[in-house]
């Protein structure tokens, strides 16, 4: 049901136009423009960043393991789960093209799926099915970011899924609340999956408590129940390959190790925001094991675990050295997160940027909560690169927001209609406690 603070439908017959409908339609036409360009047109790029790698070694060797210029062992550079996603396509067809076109094919499909879901996040955020059937609509035919999505190079295509998935499961939840123990264990493994596929959506999972917490205002006792089963449920889906990564590499760490490489290639004399930016210069080539020969043979000496842990402290020592140049650098990487130094239609994504944030801005008015669980995800997903350096496939996680509330914008200025403040009892739902 559409939240009754928002502005009314513009058109009887547009109630009759279902979300699975919807989804299809927008699924198809998605699909067929960005395998079009990828196939008909030759709008491809074949690649071999770390996740490739790993997924390679996989498929070849069975190991989780040679991310880098040269074979440096077993790794948790990535986090698992993508890798162990599109092994079996190198499996089947080899190191080869094929491998990579299938790969190609794969990651359109589950992008096209990110706009075939915008309907549904419209719809479970209140918002009304037609904002999210214009923003879904509007992302299928322009496909503005059609390398983060379609080349697969890394999990951003999914990392996106998974927080439309838990975006519109959470809205759901927020209107049928129950904190029993089954409810625990399924929140339990969702998230659990989701920190093995991108583990910085940690910062929104935390919003997410704290905008459940603030919203059902559970007792202390069921909360800690729930949240005790909850944890749990999600330390057993992390479990074996924490001590996987104890085993092999030596010690206890959230999911990937490569933290400290990460700030260390964007802390120094020299950093830019942008990481295209970053790597055109020699300190990546020197530094960097994906390109440095030199720094793969030190973590075959060393070990990936004590490489890191170097890398963090070198970058640590930069930061103490240099305060102004790294409040400098993280204000320039914030704005460049959102306002993306990209060398072709820059204007465009800087006006969608623009309108989303407008759009979030008004969506306050009409409903507070569905602005406060989206600016939840794009303040908790895009926290952490203000300490390191990004680029567009970064962004692209949270790219759905910016395209469906820039829908509701569109659909905002079209079709105003009135509004109506929802009852208290729509506003606050009560938490059904299970025993």
């Amino acid at each position: 049901m559409p939240d009754p603070a928002m502005p009314a439908s513009p058109a009887r017959f547009w109630g009759l136009v279902s979300v699975t409908k919807a989804f299809c339609v927008i699924l198809v036409l998605a699909a067929a423009v960005r395998l079009t360009l990828i196939f008909g047109f030759h709008h491809y790029e074949i690649g071999r960043p770390e996740p490739i790698r790993i997924a390679i070694s996989l498929a070849a060797k069975g190991s989780f393991a040679d991310p880098y210029t040269i074979p440096t062992g077993p790794t948790a550079h990535a986090p698992p789960l993508y890798p162990a996603l599109i092994a079996p396509l190198y499996a089947f067809w080899g190191d080869a093209r094929r491998a990579d076109f299938a790969r190609f094919a794969l990651n359109a499909l589950a992008a096209s799926a990110e706009y075939a879901l915008l309907p549904l996040v419209a719809s479970a955020l209140g918002l009304g099915l037609w904002p999210g059937i214009l923003a879904g609509l509007g992302g299928a035919l322009i496909p503005l970011q059609l390398w983060p999505e379609c080349m697969g190079d890394f999990e951003t295509t999914w990392a996106a899924l998974f927080l439309e998935l838990a975006t519109i499961l959470f809205a759901r939840f927020l209107r049928a609340p129950r904190l029993d123990s089954k409810c625990a264990v399924r929140w339990g493994l969702l998230w659990g999956v989701g920190l093995l596929l991108a583990p910085n959506v940690l910062s929104v999972l935390i919003g997410f408590c704290v905008i459940g917490g603030w919203k059902l205002r559970p007792g202390a006792r069921a909360a800690a129940r729930w949240l005790a089963v909850f944890s749990a449920t999600v330390l057993l889906v992390l479990a074996p390959w924490l001590i996987r990564n104890y085993l092999q590499l030596g010690g206890v760490f959230f999911v990937r190790d490569n933290f400290g490489l990460e700030l260390s290639d964007s802390n120094h004399d020299g950093a830019s925001p942008d990481a295209m930016q970053n790597i055109a210069q020699p300190y990546y080539a020197a530094e960097h094991p994906h390109f440095s020969v030199a720094a793969a043979r030190e973590i075959q000496r060393t070990g990936e675990l004590a490489f890191e842990r170097r890398k963090l402290r070198q970058a640590l020592a930069w930061i103490r050295s240099n305060p102004r140049e790294f409040a400098s650098l993280t204000i320039a990487r914030a704005r460049t997160f959102w306002f993306p130094l990209v060398p072709r239609f820059r204007w465009v994504f800087w006006t969608v940027t623009a309108a989303a944030f407008a759009g979030l801005a008004l969506l306050g008015v009409y409903s507070r909560l569905a602005s406060v669980v989206l600016a939840t995800v794009l303040a908790g997903y895009s926290a952490v690169y203000c300490l390191i350096q990004n680029s567009l496939r970064y962004q692209h996680p949270v790219w759905w927001i910016q395209v469906l509330l820039m829908g509701w914008t569109v659909y905002l200025i079209l079709f105003r209609g009135p509004r109506e403040r929802p009852s208290r009892d729509a506003r606050k739902p009560r938490a059904r406690i299970g025993k």
